[in-house]
C-alpha cells in the first residue's frame, strides 16, 4: 500500500488544521451550536473564500477537481475540532448528487454551493424504512409532483433546495425542490451532537426539475460511499483528539498523591484507545489507497463497521477516565462522545455494514 500526499494536499491539511486550532476553539464551536442556524455564517463564507467548498467539483463548474483523499484530510481535521459547519450536507451529499447527475443546469446550482450562497440538502431516508437506500415510499411523478415524508435531512433548516430521492415510473429518480415550494413542510431540530437536521413533508410539491431517472439509485449509492469515507475520517480525527485529551487530563488529575497517568490499569486502557485509533486510521488509509471499484466499496463497508465499534469504545473510555467532569457540558470530551454516537448510526450502523461487507 502506497499513499503519498501531494504538496497541495499537505497545504490543504495544514490550512484546515490551522483554522481549527486558531479560529475554532471549543467555546467558539458551542456559540455556533447554540446559534439560530446551528453554524457560524462567517466561517462558512471563509470556507468559500479559501476554496474548500470547491474541492470535490469539476473545474468546468468552478471546482478544484479534488478527490476522496482531499476530503478525508479535511474531515480528519474537522473531527479533531468537532466542526459543525454543514460541509457534509451541502458539498459531499447535496453537491455529490448534482455533480454525478444529468441535470441540465446543474452548473448553476454547483456554483451556488461553491460560492457559499446556496445550500442544498439530500433528502433520501424515510421513517421505518431502515438504511436500505432503495427502500422508499416517496413518489416523484413524471410531471414533477413530489409526495412523501423524509426524515433526518441534514441541515434541513438552512437548505435553499432539497434533492429528493424517490420512486419514479422508471424505478427511481431525483427531484430538485425549492424550500419555497407550495406544500413543503419542514420540522427542524438539533440532533444529539448539536448538528442541525429535520423532517420534510412533501404534499403535491412541484419540483424545479426531475433528473437521473435511469441511474438514480447508483448515483445515490456512490454519494453515500463518499459520505462514509468523510465521516470515517472525521471519526479518526475525533478518536485521536479523545486520546490526546485523556492523556493530558490524567497527567494533571491526581489521586492518592500521584497523577492518574501513573496507574498501570489506566495506562493499559489508554494503550487500548491508542491501538484502536491507529488501527482505524490504517484501515482508512487502505481505503484511500485502493482504486478498484468493487474492492474499495467492500473496504468502505468494513471501515464503517470498524469506525462504529472503535469510535464508540475510544470516546466512552475517554469520558469514563475524565470521571464526572467528562459528562458536563463545559468540558469538550463529552461532545466528542455525542458526535461519535451519531457517526455510529449515520448512513447505517455497525451491524448493517458488517452484513454489507459479508455480502460483497
Amino acid at each position: 500500500m502506497n499513499l503519498s500526499y501531494t504538496d497541495e494536499q499537505n497545504l490543504l491539511r495544514d490550512s484546515v488544521s490551522k483554522f481549527c486550532l486558531s479560529d475554532y476553539t471549543f467555546e467558539t464551536r458551542m456559540k455556533s451550536v447554540e446559534s439560530e442556524k446551528g453554524h457560524n455564517e462567517e466561517h462558512w463564507k471563509l470556507f468559500a473564500e479559501l476554496g474548500w467548498l470547491a474541492i470535490p467539483f469539476a473545474e468546468e463548474h468552478g471546482g478544484l477537481d479534488g478527490n476522496d483523499v482531499d476530503l478525508s484530510l479535511m474531515f480528519e481535521e474537522f473531527g479533531k475540532a468537532i466542526v459543525v459547519e454543514p460541509y457534509l450536507a451541502n458539498v459531499v451529499l447535496g453537491g455529490g448528487i448534482l455533480k454525478r447527475s444529468d441535470l441540465e443546469d446543474k452548473a448553476k446550482y454547483i456554483e451556488g454551493i461553491i460560492s457559499g450562497e446556496s445550500q442544498i440538502s439530500l433528502a433520501n431516508y424515510e421513517p421505518t424504512k431502515g438504511f436500505n437506500l432503495g427502500n422508499v415510499d416517496c413518489e416523484i411523478s413524471s410531471d414533477g409532483t413530489v409526495n412523501g415524508l423524509k426524515t433526518t435531512v441534514l441541515n434541513a433548516q438552512n437548505a435553499n433546495y432539497f434533492v429528493v430521492f424517490g420512486k419514479h415510473d422508471k424505478g427511481h429518480a431525483f427531484a430538485l425542490v425549492s424550500r419555497e415550494a407550495e406544500g413543503l413542510g419542514c420540522t427542524s431540530y438539533k440532533t444529539y451532537d448539536g448538528f442541525v437536521s429535520g423532517d420534510i413533508k412533501f404534499e403535491n410539491c412541484k419540483a424545479e426539475a426531475v433528473f437521473s431517472a435511469e441511474n438514480a439509485l447508483e448515483i445515490l449509492e456512490e454519494t453515500i460511499l463518499d459520505g462514509l469515507v468523510c465521516i470515517s475520517s472525521e471519526a479518526v480525527g475525533a478518536m485521536e483528539k479523545c486520546y490526546q485529551l485523556t492523556i493530558e487530563y490524567t497527567k494533571q488529575r491526581e489521586q492518592f498523591g500521584q497523577p492518574l497517568s501513573k496507574f498501570q490499569a489506566l495506562q493499559h486502557r489508554m494503550v487500548d484507545m491508542f491501538m484502536e485509533a491507529e488501527f482505524t486510521k490504517s484501515f482508512l488509509l487502505k481505503v484511500l489507497a485502493t482504486h478498484e471499484t468493487d474492492e474499495k466499496r467492500k473496504l468502505i463497508y468494513g471501515l464503517k463497521n470498524q469506525v462504529a465499534l472503535a469510535g464508540k469504545l475510544v470516546a466512552e473510555e475517554a469520558v469514563q477516565m475524565h470521571g464526572g467532569m467528562g459528562c458536563t457540558e463545559e468540558m469538550s470530551i463529552g461532545h466528542y462522545l455525542k458526535r461519535m454516537m451519531v457517526i455510529v448510526h449515520l448512513f447505517g450502523n455497525d451491524t448493517y455494514y458488517l452484513n454489507k461487507y459479508i455480502e460483497s
